[in-house]
């Protein structure tokens, strides 16, 4: 298994695999992303060559899925570009900032909070989910 060593890929490895003991249940959708090495892949609907989708999108259509929540690591990347493809592909997209953490490169949580704003992803604390949900409603 290869991992990164500088703070964004740190938590990235190729070729991980899941724990024998973890139950994926049948019709689940495994998100393959960063499998190539030389394009990044920051977003769990594209890699950032923009044009390789990853199922993602496809899978929550068949689902009946309009509102996605997104979670994890890293606000400034992967939570960033994930929740701003999301908008793109037409559904509404929620970070749960609190359920995130971010690299925190120089200027990188500044861009991600303007770019998830121009792209018109609500962000919003865990504890004040439900109102901002209500209040986004009326």
């Amino acid at each position: 298994m290869l991992c990164g060593v500088n703070p964004v890929e740190r938590h990235c490895c190729q070729r991980a695999a899941f724990h024998d003991d973890l139950a994926i249940p049948q019709g689940s959708h495994v998100c393959r992303k960063g499998f190539r090495r030389e394009v990044d892949s920051y977003s769990a609907f594209f890699e950032n060559d923009k044009t390789t989708a990853t199922g993602l999108e496809g899978y929550l259509r068949e689902l009946g899925v309009t509102r996605v929540f997104i979670v994890g690591v890293a606000y400034d990347f992967c939570v960033r570009f994930t929740a701003e493809d999301a908008v793109r592909c037409g559904f509404t997209s929620v970070v749960v900032r609190d359920g995130t953490r971010a690299v925190d490169l120089p200027g990188a949580v500044e861009a991600a909070d303007k770019g998830t704003a121009a792209a018109g992803v609500l962000v919003v604390e865990s504890a004040g989910l439900a109102a901002a949900l209500e209040e986004r409603r009326s």
